[in-house]
């Protein structure tokens, strides 16, 4: 079996490999698709991410949830925690760890039923996340247990099993461009 740090990497050269013409396309895809589901449709409150490189551009979607008076927050990280800081538009952002864009206010987001749009490298089909190693987002999830967890991915990071370890949380569903997996 291969290692976290293996999987890790063919996982990160298969997401790299797309073109920025594909990432677009792709991500307009998965946005659509979230967009359309219940999930989306239903919540007052969406978490989203700033993508850093390749990773699926959601921020159309942020863009959206904006205009259908949704209230959206983006994660900040300090030291190894990370919390959610609501974000009104594409302006209200400034680099921060990591190179990953954060946004600048200080209201931060408690809403226990908001939906979580989540990066990471990979998903199985039991929609088990890897991500880059540094458990923020499990560290998070551990602490927001009753929020909807929905990976974006491309089909190509989409794998058969992850071998999650205990501390690894599930999505509840994953989202890409050929449609959206449930686990629950």
């Amino acid at each position: 079996m291969e290692t976290k740090k293996q999987i890790r990497a063919a996982l990160k050269q298969k997401r790299d490999s797309l073109s920025r013409i594909q990432v677009q396309q792709l991500s307009a895809e998965i946005c659509r698709n979230i967009e359309t589901h219940p999930w989306f449709q239903e919540a007052d409150t969406v978490l989203l991410y700033y993508p850093l490189g390749k990773e699926v551009n959601l921020l159309p979607l942020a863009e959206k949830a904006w205009k259908m008076g949704k209230k959206t927050a983006f994660p900040r990280v300090t030291g190894k925690k990370m919390q959610f800081y609501q974000a009104r538009s594409l302006a209200e952002f400034k680099e921060g760890r990591f190179h990953v864009m954060e946004p600048v206010g200080n209201e931060e987001i408690y809403q226990e039923d908001a939906l979580i749009l989540t990066p990471g490298l990979g998903f199985d089909s039991q929609c088990a996340r890897i991500g880059y190693g540094g458990g923020y987002y499990d560290r998070y999830f551990a602490g927001h247990p009753h929020r909807y967890k929905l990976g974006a991915a491309y089909v190509v990071q989409l794998v058969e099993n992850l071998y999650p370890e205990e501390y690894d949380i599930r999505m509840d569903g994953v989202a890409a461009e050929t449609g959206i997996i449930i686990s629950r």
